[in-house]
This record gives C-alpha cells, structure tokens and sequence, in this order.
C-alpha cells in the first residue's frame, strides 16, 4: 500500500522506454509511443486520416503513478484539479508498454478517474462535490501512496500521547490496531479496497472517503456482487469474495481473514514465500497430512497454494495473473459464467452485517445498483435491460416516496425509467436530479438526453452549457451541445462545439463524425465525407464502424 502511487518524478524507475518494451506500440489504427524527457514522461496518441495524412497526436502528460509496479502501473494526467487515466499503461511480468486494461480508443480513449477509483489508490482527496473527476486543490494534501491511518484511523492523538510519554497500560485504544479488533471490523479495513464488486453504492447520506478503520464498512458502502455461481473466479480485484466462498472461510466460523495469510507491512521475499504460506495453511491444518500423492507434492515443492489457489490470466487485466481465493480441494476450471434466470436479480448485496442498511435502504440501494447496471447493458431483444429497469423503477419510486431529497435515487430512476422507454417520466426524474445536485455531471449528461427525448431543446441547451462549464476538459459536454444545435440546425454552432472537443482530443471518433455532419450541412459535402470516412477509420470494432455509417447517411440524405 506504501507503493500505491507517486508523482511521475519520483517513482521508483521500473519502466523501460526503447523498442524492445513494446514503445512504440500498435492497437487498432492506432500508434501509442512513451516519451521521457525533461518535460517529464508523455503518451502519445497517433492516427492517420482517411488519406493516410497524420491527423493531430492526442498527449497525455503522465502525472501521477498508480500501482506498486509489482505487476504494473498506470498512469494519470491532472489538468486544473480534473483527472483522466492515460490509455497507455505499463505491465511489469511482460517488460512491455500497451494499452491501459478496459480502454477504447474507438470510444475516446479518454477514462474519468472519479473519487471511488482514488479512493483504493491514494492517500486522500477532497472530491468537488457530485463532481465525476474534480478536486479541490492540492489533489493530493498529505501524500501520494496510501498511509498507515488508511488501516489504523486517525493518529493525532496517539502522536500527542507518545509525545508526551504517556504509554498506556494494556491495549492501546488512541489509534486503531486491527489485530484487537472483531473479525468483522477487522475484515471491514481490507473490504474498503479489496471488495470491489460490481456497483458499490454510497450510502444515503454517506461518502466512501467517511470510512475509518473500527468502523463497518457497510455502514457507508452497499457492495454489489454478482450471484455465486455468475461470478468470474479470475477476475482481478475479486479475492475477498472467492475467499468468503471458500470452505476454509465457512469452516472457520468467520475468524478466517486476509491478515490470517497478508501481512500488511511485509511482503515476503520471492525465496521464503513458499514456506511462508505453507507456515500459515498448516496453523490450521498441521494436524492432517497432505492427501496429494507423493509425486504431485515434490513437482510442486510442497507447495499449498500452487495447488490449492493456483494462478491464472486475469480475466479483466491484461499481461497479469490473479490468485484464486477460493482455496478449492481439488480446483478445476473456472465455473461458466450463467446469465441470471428470468426474473431473477443479476446483483445481489455482499453480506451486510447487522450494521448494514435497513430493508428500506436495502430497497434504495438495490434500485440504485440495478438501475446503472441497466445504463451498462445493451438494449434489444433478448436483452433482460428492460426487466431489470422495472425493478430498479419499482424500488426507487418506493424509497423516493420517503426520502423525496435523495438526489442519487432520483438519477438512478431516471435511467430506469429511459431504459424502460417512459420519456416523459425520465426527463421528471432527471430535472429533479439535477435541482438537487446542480454541479454533478452526470445528472446533466442525463438531463440533456432527456430533455432532447421529449423535444425541450431550449432545456437540453441550458443543461449542456451548465455542463461545459462545470467541466471544460471534457470532450463529452461538448458534444452533447453540439448534438442540441444540430437538433436545433445552428449548424455553425455545432460545429464551434465539435472542434471544441478536437481540440481536447484530435483523435475522438465521435467528435470528428459530428465536424463531418456539419461540413456537410454547411455545404461543404466533399469535405464533410472525408471527415466522416477518417471518423470511421478511427473506430476500433466493426460494429462501430458499420453504426457510424449508418448514421452519417441517415444524417445526410
């Protein structure tokens, strides 16, 4: 955790700048290169258009480091308290640069870092109020990499007792040592970065950066997950779950935790690790031998965890591996991931405690998580979007009926309400969002789309220049402009916006397709269809390249 993250100048120099690192690299139509000078480290983006001429480079000046280097580091580009996520990432096990895990560039290639993702990753920052990716300055108060108050809470007061050599007799109770603590708090100091889940929901009320070590993590947080058996086992960042799945876990009636195996302020060296974790499997299993045939334990060295929690491709990570958690008898493949049955529930709460929310909270909570996990599902036949939008609607209309100033909820239901096609009723719920969180961006983004779902232009307009101004970095504000002067055909407007947004990123698909559809409404066709066919020349699938195609000649006609 001391190595989670550092100012680029001073990161420990693990990474390799030459052509045998994979610098420069291809991905799609795409050329990424790394460049360390005394303007500190930049990505580069590169691109040709339609005509193979060089389109302008898209540079990320690298900021700030993120990851120990163990198995690799991103990296993140600060601008006015905004902070984005390079798409260029390096992976350490493979000496080797290449796009950062989970990007697009067909999509922008450009990742807000919103406080949750800093959260697990630094110290401490003052989040911008509903902001998506903006903080107060100093972005980083203290220091870089997380510190010790992350697990052991506030130390002002042990400081000032040891100053004043006072020493306590008996347990220290002036700052947090989790070792003294239940095995569900104890377990609730790792959960806040290590139970990611699949939508982690602030309470109501609450923020996650309100969390201290002696606490219950749920009292801040609901973790959703999905069902056991549609869980991924090789899924980075899932380990406190497999381990809670374990028989190991169960059998220990709930002492069995992280710090049984982790020490948090040490990791072994590569030469006693094996003995290390052999140490800690047999403190409660040295009473039975090893069933394993003789020859399978001296192949493996005696090895526990080679057997028993063996190593695998990350299923959501590139170029690294994740240990299995679940400490099978005898593993075998992952399970095959199930689509939830017909009405059933595809995100279940990770066991909350009794200090977890009330069946009330649970209900808004639950809404909530269905309701963005809709906005992440495709629309169509076949599709459970539609289903898992009623009952997202259901939920949050109930709590909303109690707790009518929840503007987290009144978000939520407005993109339940889209998903199930009541346009009218979105565009309600998505104007109440926004008077309660009038600097959030993603209520605007929705205000905007639902304003324009039901005709109310002027409104959408107003949303998207309350937007732009709010986040002037951002390609995604002004597109949504320039998409309320198409409708309204200012054209020469639309596209001030378009090239607004190529010139935060030259390389956006989206954006240049916009420019193209207004050379062409100006009159300049010949001009518009180079544009286009450069726009689509960026896009990374053929489905995007047959859908932005699809749209310009619709555009067009």
């Amino acid at each position: 955790m001391g190595r989670s993250a550092a100012p680029v100048e001073s990161a420990t120099p693990i990474e390799k700048y030459d052509g045998a690192a994979n610098n420069p690299f291809r991905s799609g139509g795409y050329q990424l290169r790394v460049s360390r000078g005394s303007g500190g480290v930049v990505h580069h983006v590169a691109a040709n258009d339609a005509a193979g001429n060089p389109l302008p480079e898209y540079t990320v000046p690298a900021n700030l480091v993120i990851g120990s280097g163990t198995r690799g580091r991103s990296y993140l580009s600060t601008e006015s308290g905004v902070v984005w996520q390079s798409p260029v990432s390096w992976f350490s096990p493979d000496s080797r640069w290449d796009l950062s895990p989970g990007f697009d560039l067909g999509n922008g290639g450009r990742r807000p870092i919103s406080p949750g993702c800093l959260f697990c990753h630094v110290d401490r920052v003052e989040p911008v109020p509903q902001a998506l990716n903006r903080y107060r300055p100093p972005l980083l108060p203290l220091q870089a990499a997380i510190g010790c108050e992350r697990c052991h809470g506030p130390g002002e007061l042990h400081v000032t007792e040891r100053k004043n050599g006072l020493v306590p007799e008996g347990i220290d109770t002036s700052i947090v040592n989790p070792k003294h603590l239940s095995p569900e708090l104890r377990a609730s100091v790792c959960a806040q970065c290590h139970l990611q889940g699949e939508e982690r929901i602030p309470r109501r009320g609450r923020e996650v950066f309100e969390f201290r070590p002696g606490l219950p993590f749920e009292q801040f947080v609901t973790v959703f997950v999905r069902p056991p058996d549609g869980a991924n086992a090789n899924r980075s960042v899932g380990q406190f779950e497999q381990l809670e799945q374990s028989r190991c876990f169960a059998a220990s009636a709930g002492q069995l935790g992280c710090t049984n195996c982790h020490d948090p302020h040490r990791t072994p060296p590569p030469a006693e690790r094996e003995p290390f974790y052999r140490d800690r499997c047999n403190s409660c299993h040295a009473r039975r031998d090893c069933s394993a045939p003789q020859a399978d334990r001296q192949s493996r060295q005696d090895n526990c965890v080679a057997c028993h929690m063996p190593r695998t491709g990350s299923a959501n990570i590139p170029h690294t591996s994740v240990t299995d958690h679940r400490i099978l008898r005898r593993p075998t493949q992952p399970p095959v991931i199930k689509r939830p049955p017909a009405g059933g529930l595809p995100l279940v709460a990770f066991q909350t405690g009794r200090d977890g929310p009330t069946k009330e909270e649970r209900e808004r909570d639950l809404g909530i998580a269905l309701a963005w996990a809709t906005v992440k599902l495709p629309a169509g036949p076949g599709s459970p979007q539609r289903a898992i939008a009623a009952i997202a609607r259901d939920r949050l209309e109930g709590s909303l009926g109690t707790w009518h100033g929840d503007a987290d909820a009144w978000l939520a239901l407005s993109f339940a309400r889209a998903a199930g096609g009541d346009a009218e009723k979105r565009f309600a719920a998505a104007t109440r969002a926004t008077q309660l969180a009038p600097g959030s961006d993603a209520a605007l983004a929705e205000l905007v789309e639902a304003a324009l779902a039901v005709r109310k232009d002027e409104l959408a307009e107003e949303a998207a220049a309350s937007w732009v101004r709010l986040n002037p970095t951002s390609v995604e504000p002004h597109l949504a402009r320039a998409t309320v002067f198409s409708r309204r055909g200012q054209w020469g407007k639309a596209e001030a916006e378009a090239r607004a947004a190529l010139g935060i990123q030259p390389l956006h698909p989206e954006a240049r397709l916009y420019l193209a559809l207004c050379r062409h409404r100006l009159g300049d066709a010949a001009g518009g269809r180079k544009e286009a066919d450069t726009a689509i020349g960026l896009a990374t699938a053929p489905q995007q390249r047959d859908r932005m195609s699809d749209w310009y000649l619709r555009q067009t006609r």
